[in-house]
């Protein structure tokens, strides 16, 4: 029997050892992109928390005034100014006041967030023929100046109301971060019966 070389067993020991062949650098080049590419996804953008955050903070307190009103029989509204400041005003004497309560102090935003809020009408919480509208109106002579020196002006007539009772017109109120590239995150805050309120994320919505 012939035993093997020197030479010969070298040249196998130099190939078990050369190392990584070409189409294993390019299939972990390939699962490397792969998993930053997953990371990039499951890593949310701050704005995105941002914008998460602010929605959830408003939605408690649209719930925590409305258990204020009911334990005080006091009509209250939302009322959104400049697209990104909200305050919470009370009914009293025929005027709108801002509330100072803490938890319902106005609020002001960042200036790439967006508020919008549509309510629905009034006639179903209407007790008879009196326009709700028009009793929780407030007419431009009594917006920031007032003939008794002893009486506040009013306020501007809020966009949602919350009755003493609990009740709320239904809405839509929307919080969108304008400030991002590519689609606008957005977040909805709504009830359908004036009751139940949610919270969702917004994936769609017709302009």
């Amino acid at each position: 029997m012939m035993l093997p070389t020197n030479h010969a067993a070298n040249r196998r020991s130099r190939t078990s050892h050369q190392g990584f062949t070409l189409v294993e650098v390019m299939v972990t080049m390939a699962v490397i992109g792969m998993l930053a590419l997953t990371v990039s996804f499951v890593v949310p953008d701050s704005k995105d928390d941002e914008t998460a955050d602010n929605a959830r903070v408003l939605y408690e307190r649209i719930r925590y005034a409305r258990e204020y009103a009911l334990v005080r029989h006091a009509i209250l509204g939302l009322r959104i100014d400049d697209a990104n400041t909200y305050r919470f005003l009370e009914f009293s004497d025929g005027r709108w006041q801002n509330l100072t309560h803490r938890g319902l102090r106005q609020t002001e935003l960042s200036t790439d967030i967006e508020l919008s809020v549509e309510a629905g009408d009034l006639e179903l919480l209407q007790q008879d023929d009196t326009d709700l509208n028009d009793v929780f109106a407030v007419d431009d002579d009594d917006l920031g100046t007032r003939s008794d020196d002893d009486e506040p002006p009013s306020e501007p007539t809020p966009q949602l109301f919350i009755f003493g009772s609990g009740d709320l017109p239904p809405f839509e109120l929307f919080v969108r971060n304008v400030g991002l590239v590519g689609e606008p995150v957005s977040w909805r805050i709504a009830s359908t019966d004036g009751i139940d309120i949610e919270l969702k994320r917004d994936l769609g919505r017709d302009d």
